[in-house]
């Protein structure tokens, strides 16, 4: 059955990372076919949003896996913020991926992708990358664009452009006119460069699209996805716009703040570049690159300890 016009607007926009607007989204009737993909759609935005105690008071306790899997991530992402035992919580997510393993893919938005999904999720923040892609059935072939583009976007974390391509091919197979299939393009493009079809070409006509679509004009996420595209192609001064918009909505937006300072650098401006990644170790320490960047500096500092200079300070 195809989504009605509501539904489809609603996903579209959690596909774009419009978390803030599917969060504010009101529910429709209880006793409709929309309503409950609209809940999860906002209760995952929630959870995106780092709002795990408002995305728990939105889904109340229910038998359905799809109900039970988000309050658990919901409830794991409160739980490891505070410092408590998640491995409970992880096991939950376990057992509902199990409950679930001969079921098709279901309702979109409520069904066994977002199980698997969740749970891939919980266990990619702990460190577990092979667990989440056996949840995600990676190199199966699934029909769940989800669990596809999360696939991808882990593949594409660990520089296996080959195996996110594979799995696109998969993807492509089973919904060619998705518009998250459009945005695991633009993904492989960006990283990928200059091979045809998935180019940088055409990660900025599916980001420029998508930011002049209705409701994208005040999502950070996308003019920083735009900016991106701008400078991997050299235009430096476009990227700089982007990010500074993007930047405009959402001051910590981790694309924004980074693309920002490596556009400075990339433009011989070092003072406002080594500005901008300092802004970005004190706002976000636990982005990756200030994690990584953290993680450079203390391995050059042990590192100089070993040395002496081989003319005495004076």
């Amino acid at each position: 059955m195809a989504d009605s016009d509501s539904l489809f607007y609603l996903k579209n926009q959690f596909y774009l990372r419009a978390y803030q607007s599917v969060a504010r989204n009101p529910p429709p009737q209880k006793d409709t076919p929309e309503y409950l993909p609209s809940l999860l759609y906002s209760a995952r935005s929630l959870i995106a949003l780092n709002q795990p105690d408002e995305a728990l008071l939105l889904v109340s306790a229910d038998t359905l896996p799809a109900v039970r899997a988000v309050r658990a991530l919901a409830t794991y992402v409160k739980t490891k913020a505070s410092g408590g035992e998640v491995e409970p919580i992880l096991d939950e997510l376990r057992d509902l991926t199990i409950e679930v393993e001969s079921e098709d893919e279901g309702v979109q938005g409520a069904g066994a992708g977002v199980v698997r999904v969740s749970a891939a999720t919980a266990f990619l923040q702990e460190g577990e990358v092979e667990e989440a892609l056996t949840t995600l059935g990676a190199g199966a072939g699934g029909q769940d664009m989800e669990c596809s583009y999360l696939t991808i976007q882990i593949y594409l974390s660990m520089n296996r452009v080959d195996l996110a391509r594979k799995e696109y091919l998969y993807a492509k197979s089973h919904d060619a006119d998705s518009l998250l299939l459009q945005i695991i393009e633009a993904s492989v493009g960006l990283v990928s460069g200059g091979t045809p079809p998935l180019t940088l070409s055409t990660a900025y006509h599916v980001y420029d699209e998508q930011a002049a679509s209705p409701g994208s004009s005040s999502n950070a996420n996308i003019l920083a996805a735009k900016g991106v595209a701008y400078l991997l192609r050299g235009h430096y001064a476009e990227a700089e716009s982007m990010f500074n918009e993007s930047l405009s909505i959402d001051k910590m937006n981790g694309d924004a703040l980074v693309g920002l300072a490596v556009t400075k650098q990339l433009n011989a401006k070092q003072k406002d570049a080594d500005e901008g990644f300092d802004h970005l170790l004190s706002a976000l320490p636990s982005h990756p690159l200030a994690e990584d960047l953290i993680a450079k500096s203390t391995l050059f500092d042990q590192a100089k300890t070993q040395f002496t200079p081989s003319v005495p300070f004076s």
